[in-house]
């Protein structure tokens, strides 16, 4: 799991965007893991690389510019007071630089992947397909979906019969209380303002679970005493990096290829959300049943208002 030891968070964190669906709260860094970070892991290395892609192919010569979505969320980027950044992202993206041969990598803020990737950036980080426009997205180092917590002692994923009655606490109005209300589940709501809020209701014990995505709650939950991941609610959709041009496309499909066959982006993922598995269809919480869509003449009969 990741605790730093020293290092208090004085900002909120970034709200979600690539892995939408819950707000945080602020968060002290002090109750995370403080394992070196990828690029820290990697510094001694850097002296000998040499560079496989072409300047021409590069917005610097020399140097990965890596754009990080100005809406992403902890645990993919993390801004510090000072303005300095953290995350899987962040370590990814040195490990992918590692992997070209560049020794030098630059952040920048980006809105759109489509036009960062024309102006400004090499790589936009944490998008998913339907977000890059006419980019392509390679890779998937992290998932999106809704996630359930509890402080059960449970092997994910869990039955729906388990959550029959249930005190959750969640958002309400966020992407995942909406992946909630797809289901036919008789659960009992308690509304939420941010994470922090919905993992301390769960540590007191005034709620049995908290519904939030996933990676956002594994990244929390190191901070809380005995919190187990017990499911998601939906398909994961596969998050990667955005890319433009024949030449670094393919380079960087190779190089984070390598990343992950290597375990480095294992380590980057542990280190920010513990012992969470890699989502897949096997991750979802079972015997869920989908509430049914209103019929046509259910809604003619619906009174105007």
């Amino acid at each position: 799991m990741r605790f730093q030891r020293t290092f208090a968070l004085a900002t909120a964190l970034l709200v979600s965007g690539g892995l939408a669906g819950c707000s945080l709260g602020p968060v002290n860094l002090g109750d995370f893991i403080g394992t070196p970070s990828v690029e820290e892991a990697h510094e001694a290395r850097r002296a000998e690389l040499a560079p496989v892609v072409a300047d021409s192919s590069l917005k610097q010569a020399g140097t990965l510019t890596v754009g990080i979505p100005t809406d992403q969320t902890a645990p993919l980027a993390v801004t510090m007071s000072g303005g300095a950044q953290s995350g899987i992202d962040i370590d990814v993206a040195h490990a992918l630089a590692d992997e070209l041969g560049l020794s030098s990598v630059t952040f920048v803020a980006v809105d759109d992947a489509e036009s960062a990737l024309a102006e400004t950036c090499d790589v936009v980080m944490g998008v998913e397909p339907d977000e890059a426009g006419s980019a392509t997205v390679v890779g998937g180092y992290v998932q999106s979906a809704t996630g359930l917590f509890t402080r059960e002692d449970v092997t994910a994923p869990i039955d729906a019969s388990a959550l029959s009655g249930a005190t959750v606490a969640l958002q309400e109005g966020s992407v995942s209380a909406v992946a909630v209300d797809e289901y036919e589940l008789s659960v009992v709501r308690t509304p939420v303002t941010n994470l922090n809020e919905a993992f301390d209701a769960l540590e007191e014990g005034s709620v049995q679970y908290v519904v939030c995505d996933a990676y956002a709650g594994a990244y929390l939950a190191a901070a809380y005493s005995d919190v187990s991941f017990a499911g998601i609610f939906d398909e994961p959709a596969l998050v990667g990096i955005a890319v433009s041009g024949n030449e670094l496309q393919t380079a960087v499909q190779t190089a984070l290829e390598a990343v992950e066959s290597g375990g480095v982006a294992d380590i980057a993922r542990a280190r920010w959300v513990g012992d969470l598995p890699t989502l897949s269809s096997e991750s979802r919480i079972t015997g869920l049943v989908e509430r049914a869509a209103p019929s046509a003449e259910a809604d003619a009969e619906t009174p105007a208002e």
